[in-house]
């Protein structure tokens, strides 16, 4: 089998490796929904893989979650696709400005289908390329989308692989807690480790 292992920057891609019978390829897509859409899908235009393993780190809105804790992304959403009407935010979908149901949505949300072989917790997340930084910013989201933590690629990575039929897994080690900008209150090292040796659960269980 061909996996491809998506990670966001070079940063989360330093120092993984992976012993497996398949053959795996990494592929840094860069940082934010643009650049990791055009990226991948060039990249499966020319190397189509068999399974995809898009993996990185993200920032918490569950207190539940501690830093470094790794989780399972089975629905993802764009969480900055709307308008801000009447003080209120509308998504994409609430405007008809395209069906919520026509693939690769299901209800306006883009679910991995391939959950079951990745022991970590199920969670929701929301794709946005502005980074919640205030507490008005972070209720919005909660009560709009009821995500378990934030990124800035997922939902574009889970958009090309619903539309290209390919399956794949989401998986985040959580580095931060959304909001929380002092940055030496994060743990990236722990959660890329963590997020390392849980891409190679995953393949193991291929």
């Amino acid at each position: 089998m061909n996996i491809l292992v998506v990670f966001p920057s070079e940063l989360e891609a330093r120092g993984f490796s992976a012993t497996s019978v398949h053959t795996i390829e990494t592929l840094v897509s860069g940082i934010g929904g643009f650049a990791t859409m055009y990226n991948l899908t060039k990249y499966c235009v020319k190397n189509r893989p068999d399974f995809i393993i898009h993996a990185g780190i993200c920032g918490s809105f569950d207190e539940t979650l501690n830093l470094g804790d790794v989780v399972c992304v089975m629905i993802d959403q764009f969480a900055d696709f709307g308008v801000i009407e009447n003080g209120q935010w509308k998504t994409g979908f609430e405007m008809k400005l395209i069906s919520s149901h026509k693939k690769p949505f299901t209800q306006g949300e883009l679910v991995a289908p391939n959950n079951d072989i990745v022991p970590y917790p199920k969670v929701i997340a929301v794709t946005s390329q502005t980074i919640t930084s205030t507490t008005k910013q972070q209720e919005e989201l909660e009560r709009k989308f009821h995500p378990a933590i934030e990124t800035m690629e997922g939902a574009y990575v889970h958009y090309v692989c619903i539309q290209e039929d390919i399956p794949f897994v989401h998986i985040r080690a959580v580095s931060n807690t959304v909001g929380e900008r002092d940055k030496t209150k994060w743990d990236i090292k722990t959660a890329i480790a963590n997020l390392h040796e849980a891409i190679n659960n995953v393949i193991a269980n291929l």
